[in-house]
């Protein structure tokens, strides 16, 4: 997923809470785009060695001991942010490996794989059927934002 990780956890509290306050609605947007903070580490010091979705950040493991200490802690962000970063592994899972068994098992698999039909990878990704749902989903984002009225 490129480009609809913000959208997606916007329509999903929208969905869910649409009386969020803006704190949690910002810990949950926050949430659905942490996991990527890895990629200064994939680009700057790793050199690409290792695929970002293997860093700890891409394991539901983490967020979901930060949502359990949020709710031992009684803390609305903490289970804010874990619940976007779960929302984001979800999406990645997608097109993606990440590996919701760890540390028990490393196994992952996509549920669509994009196939390596251009040179450079990313038009693969642009290409293929799956960046169609990403666009609809930031559509869908923009329309419920904009008839909201609020300026979330």
């Amino acid at each position: 997923m490129f480009v609809a990780h913000l959208p997606a956890a916007y329509l999903a509290v929208r969905a869910i809470r649409p009386d969020v306050t803006r704190t949690v609605m910002a810990a949950v947007l926050a949430g659905s785009v942490l996991p990527d903070k890895d990629l200064v580490w994939f680009y700057l010091v790793d050199a690409r060695q290792h695929h970002h979705h293997d860093y700890l950040t891409h394991k539901p493991m983490v967020w979901a001991l930060l949502a359990l200490v949020g709710c031992v802690r009684g803390s609305t962000i903490a289970i804010g942010v874990a619940a976007g970063a779960m929302l984001h592994l979800m999406l990645d899972s997608i097109a993606g490996q990440i590996t919701w068994g760890w540390p028990l098992t490393d196994w992952a698999v996509p549920l669509v794989v994009v196939p390596a039909t251009r040179d450079w990878w990313v038009a693969s990704f642009l290409l293929h059927w799956t960046f169609a749902v990403e666009l609809m989903i930031c559509t869908a984002a923009s329309v419920v934002w904009f008839l909201s009225g609020k300026p979330d």
